[in-house]
């Protein structure tokens, strides 16, 4: 029997090992890029799944600002909306007072304060309480302010409630003159507009 000549297939089977080592690398450094682009792709999905979701919240917020918009611009002209007006709430209460064909009145306002949680709900919603004294004839004379009152406060006010005391003893005169006093406490509302800045 003749032996193969191992001379002749050293070269010839040096390139079989050669060309199999070079097939399993390719095959590994195949199969690691295919890993890098499938976790690469996985994080592009999960950017592009919340880029869709910002989108979607983007659009509903444009959708709820221009639905609500007018009522918002309605709010801010009324003085809901923005710092408070003290000079207007004054003004208001003594206009309403010579309205409804009073005597004059004494106001006091405290300063503002943040509205209970429950109230607010989330808002920046403040209130500022203000106290009314005035003298009126009779008790009728009460709601009459309150209504004018109501047709001219430049923003939200709340009646908290008021009072009437007497005034002296009511003596028997020609001329009708005061002699109770009323007291109404009032709250004001206002909302602090958000400011891109921070204060």
């Amino acid at each position: 029997m003749k032996r193969p000549p191992f001379a002749v297939l050293k070269l010839s089977l040096v390139l079989v090992l050669v060309s199999f080592v070079l097939a399993a690398g390719g095959t590994l450094w195949s199969w690691n890029q295919a890993q890098v682009a499938a976790a690469t792709l996985q994080q592009e999905d999960i950017a592009l799944n919340a880029a869709r979701q910002q989108l979607d919240r983007s659009r509903q917020q444009q959708q709820l600002i221009a639905t609500h918009l007018n009522d918002y611009q309605a709010l801010a002209v009324r003085g809901f909306v923005g710092p408070e007006d003290r000079l207007a709430w004054i003004e208001a209460a003594q206009n309403a007072n010579r309205d409804a064909g009073l005597y004059g009145l004494d106001y006091r306002l405290t300063p503002r304060m943040a509205s209970p949680p429950t109230l607010a709900q989330g808002l920046a919603l403040g209130q500022t309480n203000m106290t009314l004294l005035f003298p009126v004839l009779v008790e009728t004379d009460i709601p009459r302010f309150l209504a004018a009152l109501k047709a001219r406060a430049p923003g939200v006010v709340r009646v908290q409630g008021c009072s009437l005391t007497m005034q002296g003893a009511p003596a028997f005169e020609a001329l009708n003159l005061p002699h109770m006093q009323a007291e109404c406490e009032l709250q004001w509302y206002t909302v602090v507009e958000a400011t891109g800045g921070a204060s």
